[in-house]
């Protein structure tokens, strides 16, 4: 029987999230936006390195996922890498947030692709055996639920910090550029330090004895045999794809559409905030409803701020707007909180189809799919920006200093942010709340699920499944 995660380390493990929560908003949000009218790169040529980046992780991801799954240590699978990325995130934040003097597009595109391969090589080193190590700090689905639960809390307030902060840290500085990097400095640090905690504090309560495996392709194909992990990465695809079309859209939608840029942190506060003070309620309702139903709910809610959005306009009251962002980030906070309480799950089933213990490849499979579509959302969006007729600020030197003077944006361009912000998010919600139907593990499976591994693994806790119940649990994972 594994002794139970204290406070302490459950809040280490929590605090890994600063990280994916913090970049969650600050890459999204912040990073196209930076580069198009800070760097001066067009938004083809990001689009292009944010595409070869995508394509870079198809490979890097599942490999990582063997990898981590394949590593014997004494410190164990996953710590390890904790321990680099320390020191990984330090240095490739700072170069992601470093302008360089020139505006040739070409030595521009090179240094971005340098830079971005650099931070997505230490990205998917850590963040692979963290999201495996969610499924592994314990071998109570409870347990684990709670701990996921404060990692989403942890997670929402870097957001909420990463939302306020880094474009308020820019202000502070007439040069834009420089503001950049004191706020890379200063959130490089903040992302790096809980890795070094975990190194040295959190520990994986479900012990491995296989041996090493060679790699083989058809490791990866295992799971896609299970139709309700086929039907939990679907539903994993669009949910991110969502949101990443909403976090791209905003700031270009608030700046060129709704003349708003300038309240850009308080909008994307209060989401946060409602995000944040929701995660309770998200976990609670997994409990009394199950995950399934919780994400319909929480969906239908996104929903609704979606319709709203629509229909707010440039001289439509300030409250409204922010009561519209308080509504999506309701929504949206809990379908993505419901998809990380969702992974470790799917991790079970697996194990209890394929009797193996695969959570970095069954991590890595999902991102590798996950990062297909965000490929392809990515760049569909920096296309059509392109080649909608955006028109990028115009640099001019003033007292010494360059200065960016935006222009006016043709009515073609204003269109395709209306319609990505709000249309095409409209119509990806109501077709993911019907597929949600497909994933089928309300709590009583769970229980049962729980209860025959424990068998499985020779544990041999409690009673065995009685021949109803085993061929309901059958009927279910499939």
């Amino acid at each position: 029987m594994n002794k139970k995660l204290s406070k302490f380390e459950i809040g280490v493990f929590a605090s890994g999230d600063l990280f994916g929560g913090g970049t969650a908003v600050i890459i999204p949000f912040f990073y196209l936006i930076f580069l198009t009218d800070i760097m001066g790169l067009q938004p083809a040529y990001a689009g292009t390195v944010g595409f070869i980046m995508s394509i870079f992780g198809l490979f890097a991801v599942p490999l990582m996922g063997f990898i981590t799954d394949n590593t014997r240590s004494r410190f164990g699978r996953r710590r390890p890498y904790f321990l680099v990325g320390f020191f990984g995130i330090l240095a490739s934040f700072f170069l992601l947030w470093n302008t360089i003097a020139s505006t040739n597009q070409l030595i521009l595109f090179v240094y971005v692709l340098f830079s971005q391969l650099f931070y997505s090589t230490i990205n998917i080193m850590i963040s692979v055996p963290y999201n495996a190590i969610n499924a592994e700090i314990s071998d109570d689905p409870k347990e684990r639920n709670h701990a996921t639960g404060v990692r989403m809390i942890i997670s929402q307030v870097s957001s909420l910090i990463c939302a306020l902060v880094p474009l308020e840290i820019v202000k502070l500085f007439v040069n834009a550029a420089n503001g950049y990097r004191v706020m890379a400095l200063v959130f490089g640090l903040f992302f790096a330090v809980p890795f070094l905690l975990m190194f040295l504090f959190n520990k994986e309560a479900v012990q491995v004895t296989t041996e090493r495996k060679k790699f083989k392709l058809q490791e990866y194909i295992k799971p896609l045999k299970i139709k309700l992990f086929r039907n939990f990465a679907i539903l994993n695809m669009l949910t991110f794809a969502i949101n990443s079309i909403i976090s791209t859209i905003l700031a270009y939608y608030l700046k060129y559409y709704l003349f708003r840029y300038s309240e850009m942190t308080y909008i994307l506060g209060t989401m946060l905030i409602v995000q944040t003070v929701t995660i309770p309620l998200v976990v609670k309702m997994t409990d009394l409803i199950g995950r399934p139903r919780s994400y319909r709910l929480f969906s239908t809610v996104s929903l609704a701020g979606l319709a709203i959005l629509a229909f707010v306009t440039p001289t439509a009251p300030g409250w409204l707007l922010y009561v519209t962002a308080g509504i999506l980030g309701a929504g949206i906070g809990g379908i993505i909180v419901l998809m990380y309480t969702m992974y470790p799950d799917i991790t079970d089933v697996g194990e209890y189809k394929t009797k193996e213990r695969s959570a970095g490849i069954y991590n890595g499979v999902i991102a590798f799919l996950r990062t297909v579509s965000g490929a392809l959302v990515g760049y569909t969006i920096t296309l059509v920006i392109q080649f909608s007729g955006y028109l990028q600020p115009v640099k001019t030197t003033v007292d010494g200093m360059v200065q960016n003077i935006d222009q006016t944006q043709p009515n073609s361009v204003i269109w395709v942010f209306r319609i990505m912000m709000c249309v095409v998010p409209i119509l990806l919600t109501v077709f993911v709340i019907f597929f949600s139907k497909k994933y089928t593990l309300s709590n009583r499976v769970l229980d049962l699920l729980r209860r025959q591994l424990k068998i499985q693994r020779g544990e041999n806790e409690g009673a065995p499944l009685s021949e109803q119940e085993a061929l309901e649990l059958e009927s279910i994972i499939v």
